[in-house]
């Protein structure tokens, strides 16, 4: 209990701005493009990643928004069922949209921390080894959900630069035995210009 009150304060002292920009209620958009990577499993994927975001702040630095992120991974090269000599890369792919509400940091100074925690819906068609060892497509759609870390820098009052992190969980499944798993969870690192109006 010691330690969640600990973490409690820290949150609302963090919270805690003073003037201008941090009065009021404000609009953020952002559009980013960086990488997706996958860590955890064995196909060692990674490629681009597109992400947009519109969302509205209260004065309390909560914000909830419509986001929607895309990307397209290559991975690990098997060899194919008609050529055992000839390998073709996996595949891995995702289309996201949805809502992610995030809690802003230090809204009055020219650098924003804030964290986010996004709820969608997301559709892939992953290029992966069935039990054959033969490579197939599979179309999935499924409920993800991601938690990201950002830092917003402001050139002006209006217009900024955006940096953030996410660990996102069940963007794309993939055919295991008997049952369609979730894949294993997905970094993106996205970067781009942020507009707060």
């Amino acid at each position: 209990m010691r330690k969640l009150s600990k973490w409690v304060a820290l949150a609302g002292v963090l919270g805690m701005g003073t003037e201008a920009m941090a009065d009021g209620w404000h609009g953020y958009a952002s559009l980013g493009a960086g990488i997706a990577l996958d860590h955890l499993s064995g196909f060692h994927a990674k490629g681009p990643a597109l992400h947009g975001y519109l969302g509205v702040e209260a004065p309390v630095g909560l914000s909830l928004g419509l986001l929607a992120e895309v990307a397209e991974m290559w991975g690990e090269k098997f060899p194919t069922a008609v050529d055992p000599n000839q390998l073709e890369s996996s595949q891995f792919d995702y289309k996201a949209v949805g809502i992610e509400a995030r809690l802003r940091f230090f809204r009055d100074k020219p650098i924003n921390p804030w964290v986010g925690a996004r709820l969608s819906k997301s559709w892939s068609n992953p290029f992966t080894p069935d039990d054959f060892g033969e490579l197939r497509r599979k179309k999935f759609d499924t409920t993800s959900m991601a938690i990201r870390v950002g830092i917003d820098g402001w050139f002006s009052e209006r217009w900024g630069v955006s940096v953030a992190s996410a660990i996102q969980f069940c963007d794309v499944r993939i055919p295991e035995d008997i049952q369609d798993v979730c894949f294993r969870p997905i970094q993106s690192v996205i970067a781009g210009p942020v507009l707060r109006f």
